[in-house]
């Protein structure tokens, strides 16, 4: 029964079903089992709305592979409250999502990570960059937000607090500190330090 919903609703989005050993196309897709897995467990309004997704857009121009299906999927599923509040932005970002580049460029990962959540990462960060907004109702982290886009001078300010820091701590501590508590990457860290001592050593010479 789930297999001849999922071959009706894919007919509504004029989108072929074609058998597993063939290669699809634009507008095809051989991935039956996903939509059924999709049907089953979230339900064929959902459904519906990843076939809107991809088939009323040009996300359709690639071809339909499982984990683009599931890609979508969790991204309608991440991004209800946005979808209900403004359903066209959400097309409109879709359409103009670079997703066979996206999909190229997550397939260099195969192999090392699951290319679903490859490529579901990728598509949330290129929605994100568009509309500069949680499209998911969550905020980043502390440490996360607060290292992006900030400015010369507070990257000095992190920087000599980190000094700071480090002149408290007892010797050898500090780089347990820094890689376990500090919530940067070292790399950053001693990017903000080296920027705190050349501008201390500026404001000394120019004294």
């Amino acid at each position: 029964m789930s297999e001849a919903i999922v071959r009706s609703i894919c007919a509504e989005f004029e989108v072929e079903i074609v058998p597993a050993n063939v290669s699809a196309k634009p507008f095809q897709t051989r991935a039956v089992n996903t939509l059924k897995q999709i049907l089953q467990t979230r339900g064929e309004e959902h459904l519906r709305l990843v076939l809107t997704t991809l088939a009323e857009t040009k996300g359709a121009q690639a071809p339909l592979e499982a984990y683009v299906i599931w890609a979508a999927s969790d991204l309608v599923t991440a991004c209800s409250g946005f979808i209900e509040r403004d359903a066209s932005a959400w097309l409109e970002m879709w359409d103009s999502l670079p997703l066979g580049w996206i999909m190229y460029a997550t397939s260099h990962l195969r192999g090392i990570t699951d290319q679903r959540r490859a490529l579901t990462g990728a598509i949330y960060m290129y929605m994100f960059k568009d509309r500069r907004e949680s499209l998911t109702g969550l905020k980043a982290t502390a440490a996360a937000s607060r290292h992006v886009n900030i400015t010369h001078e507070q990257k000095v300010k992190y920087g000599r607090e980190l000094l700071s820091v480090k002149a408290s701590l007892p010797h050898g501590q500090w780089l347990y500190w820094l890689r376990n508590k500090s919530g940067l990457p070292e790399q950053t860290a001693r990017k903000y330090i080296r920027l705190a001592r050349r501008a201390d050593q500026q404001e000394r010479s120019a004294a």
